[in-house]
């Protein structure tokens, strides 16, 4: 356990810096060893980096449009961060679990949460969950959601966020987590889809 809250620190530290940069043009960095090779929805473009290639990581993405300081239709994170899996227990539902509660706790409206489960991505063990705050401060007044996977590869837990922010008050108000079915079907779509690569027994990343 203490483990896992290590790792919801190390992303909430990394949200943190990340809500507090500047918007710039960003590279893939080149990463080393294990990575998690998922593609971003089609006209997203990278938004931001940060991190070691050799250890965490964060990499940031969102429509092309879009304003990293006030995003409404989307965005999406991929985040690296190390552990020991010799314990034997799977740490991805207890970090998702975490994550979930601290989004309840620290959201000012409603919560709607999604139904959580495990399962298998890329032969890994996985965790998916999400769900919407009805209230989010002035940068989503409408609300936000989130859909996140944690995804255990075998020397890191790779943490997949995408958020969505309803652009009016009767935006997807007919739905509970205020999404497009089909958008969110596309997110799931691109999550499962995913791929480890890098570690021992993997297949090699791409150049």
């Amino acid at each position: 356990m203490k483990q896992t809250i290590k790792i919801v620190l190390t992303i909430s530290l990394a949200a943190a810096f990340l809500a507090a940069c500047a918007t710039r043009a960003e590279k893939m960095p080149q990463v080393n060893g294990e990575n998690l090779l998922i593609h971003p929805p089609s006209g997203w473009r990278l938004a931001h980096t940060n991190g070691d290639p050799d250890g965490n990581y964060v990499v940031e993405f969102m429509p092309n449009a879009e304003e990293k300081e006030a995003w409404r239709e989307g965005y999406m994170s991929v985040q690296r961060g190390a552990f020991n899996p010799s314990s034997g227990q799977h740490m991805a539902p207890q970090a998702l679990a975490t994550l979930m509660q601290v989004a309840q706790t620290k959201c000012p409206g409603r919560f709607v949460p999604m139904t959580s489960k495990d399962t298998q991505i890329s032969g890994a063990y996985a965790a998916i969950g999400g769900g919407f705050c009805s209230r989010d401060g002035d940068v989503a007044p409408y609300g936000e959601g989130n859909l996140t996977a944690i995804i255990e590869g075998r020397k890191n837990l790779f943490l997949v966020q995408f958020g969505w922010r309803p652009a009016t008050e009767d935006d997807q108000k007919d739905s509970g987590w205020r999404i497009r079915p089909e958008r969110l079907k596309q997110y799931l779509d691109l999550i499962n889809q995913a791929s480890l690569c890098g570690a021992q027994g993997e297949l090699p990343c791409p150049p």
